[in-house]
């Protein structure tokens, strides 16, 4: 892994502070409208803006969360991984037959998922 400069950092800090304000700019217009598209919108600057979180976390900038083992954790964040790979796969079957745009962006959120899930597996493990 590339160690982050401080001028990266700078820029991640200053990114997140981006990230939050189109968030509350979204989810001001959000309530407004009641447009269930724009809080899917929401929730995608929350994950960016968690993503920017973490990185920060792991060059430093914050307190990371010390792993400790715990079998029955971990197991249950498996077990949660694999029902979303799962349902990952359902729903690309499902999609090649019936195009939805919808599915697309659940399945986006999928993956998502499946990459938390497993990281949270990795704390356990």
């Amino acid at each position: 892994m590339v160690q982050v400069g401080q001028a990266q950092k700078t820029q991640l800090t200053a990114l997140r502070k981006e990230l939050r304000r189109l968030q509350k700019q979204l989810q001001a217009i959000h309530k407004k409208t009641g447009y269930e598209d724009l809080a899917h919108g929401v929730l995608a600057l929350e994950i960016a803006e968690h993503t920017v979180e973490e990185t920060l976390e792991h060059t430093g900038l914050g307190g990371e969360i010390k792993h400790k083992s715990n079998p029955k954790a971990y197991r249950q964040a498996k077990q949660w991984l694999s029902a979303v790979k799962n349902l990952q796969k359902q729903g690309n079957k499902f999609l090649n037959s019936h195009p939805s745009e919808d599915l697309e962006t659940a399945l986006k959120a999928f993956a998502i998922a499946a990459g938390s899930l497993d990281e949270v597996a990795e704390h356990y493990e």
